[in-house]
């Protein structure tokens, strides 16, 4: 008769129990009750864990499957947990048996399915405990099987929850830590430097989890559906990526052509005043020859740590008044904390459509200042015919563009949502 087959009553509850896990089996704990039983003196009771609520998983006792064909049983349960700042995680670790590869661990954490196996060549540089992390001034890394791991975090666990046959003894409330690294690059694997999940105490493992998406379909269970992104995830493309890469990279191309098409044939402006504010005593004529496109008028004063504020009255060639508002012109600059730094602007902008062609008059006046130096550095103005109004094409550049840079860092943006779990700190 093999392991599979064979059965026992719990002394305890007298519940019929399933023996799995070959030979090297040492405690089997009662689904029913929660009886631990002693596999090496004829299923002694050594204790029995009360209050142990099953965790969420998928999968089940004795269910079998498949990896890399090689096939596997459910043959344990444990229910995990960490608290940190009021917060709990919980995730579910099943313990798997194969007569001829021998245990490895099914993980359910946010939906998403890992498999874990322990690691018998540790890396170079030796067991990374958290209180070498806490020493450590620069994010520690270990070299293992040509590649390089860095740190990602520490998780201070809690066994609440046990079921089902294990070669150890665990315990409910047996507590542990695990550190974990991540290599950089692509590579989608983590080391896991285990200290406790024997319940000992002094217990060290180093184990290896891949990100395994067909445990379900491998044991036949319900999928469970994934939350957020797992650090162990693959980057995978969303469909039709290609298609918006074209079309959001072909309409920022077409925009990017059509602005600076109009900003080239804005040229450079007819010149109406360039003297200091104070000579200003009459209006600036201006003719105006193509009404049908707006016209910009354009105030430029190289004010130095100064201000100064103007009205602007424009009139029609009928004498009937166009504009009648106000313009600042403020431009301060200095060093600080070896830093360079400019706030304002030394140039200012006043738009109006022509009802028609012909002599407009500018009255420009200085209304305040905040030295006299604003009265005498020189005023430029400048009037630019036959203005094209860019501003909704270039709001419709930066969108393009906002939406091509979304869809083309997808890669950057899943490998930030990686790492964004981890504990470590530059600061």
């Amino acid at each position: 008769m093999t392991d599979a087959a064979r059965a026992i009553d719990c002394p305890n509850c007298g519940a019929g129990l399933p023996v799995l896990g070959g030979g090297r089996v040492v405690m089997q704990v009662c689904s029913y009750c929660g009886a631990a039983l002693d596999a090496l003196d004829d299923w002694r009771v050594m204790k029995v864990f009360g209050d142990m609520p099953r965790p969420e998983s998928p999968f089940r006792l004795g269910m079998e499957g498949r990896i890399e064909g090689v096939p596997f049983t459910i043959i344990g349960t444990l229910g995990q947990s960490e608290t940190y700042e009021g917060r709990t995680w919980r995730w579910t670790d099943h313990m798997l048996f194969s007569p001829t590869h021998g245990y490895a661990w099914l993980t359910v954490e946010d939906g998403h399915t890992l498999l874990t196996r322990k690691q018998r060549d540790w890396p170079g540089g030796g067991f990374l405990t958290s209180a070498v992390v806490e020493r450590s001034e620069q994010r520690p890394s270990r070299a293992w099987r040509g590649r390089t791991y860095r740190y990602y975090a520490t998780s201070n666990w809690r066994t609440d929850f046990v079921e089902g046959a294990f070669n150890w003894r665990p315990a409910k409330d047996a507590r542990g830590t695990t550190v974990s690294m991540m290599p950089n690059g692509r590579a989608l694997d983590m080391l896991a430097f285990v200290e406790g999940r024997a319940g000992q105490g002094v217990e060290r493992e180093v184990e290896r989890t891949t990100y395994w998406p067909e445990a379900a379909a491998a044991f036949g269970a319900t999928p469970p559906v994934p939350q957020g992104t797992h650090p162990l995830q693959p980057w995978k493309a969303e469909q039709h990526r290609g298609y918006y890469l074209a079309l959001f990279g072909g309409l920022t191309a077409a925009a990017l052509v059509a602005v600076l098409a109009m900003l080239s044939m804005r040229g450079e402006g007819r010149l109406v005043w360039d003297a200091p504010p104070r000579e200003l005593s009459a209006p600036l004529a201006i003719e105006i020859t193509n009404a049908d496109r707006p016209v910009m008028l354009r105030l430029d004063q190289r004010l130095r740590n100064d201000w100064a504020v103007y009205g602007i009255a424009l009139t029609g060639p009928d004498g009937a008044p166009l504009a009648d508002t106000e313009r600042a012109i403020s431009y301060y600059s200095g060093t600080e904390g070896g830093e360079s730094w400019t706030e304002g602007s030394r140039s200012v902008t006043l738009g109006f459509q022509p009802p028609a062609p012909g002599r407009y008059e500018l009255a420009l006046s200085q209304l305040e200042a905040g030295s006299r130096d604003a009265g005498r550095v020189p005023l430029r103005v400048t009037a630019h015919e036959g203005r094209t109004n860019i501003t909704w094409l270039t709001v419709a550049l930066a969108g393009f563009a906002l939406a091509l840079a979304w869809v083309a860092s997808a890669p950057y943006r899943h490998r930030m949502a990686r790492w964004k779990g981890g504990d470590w700190s530059d600061d």
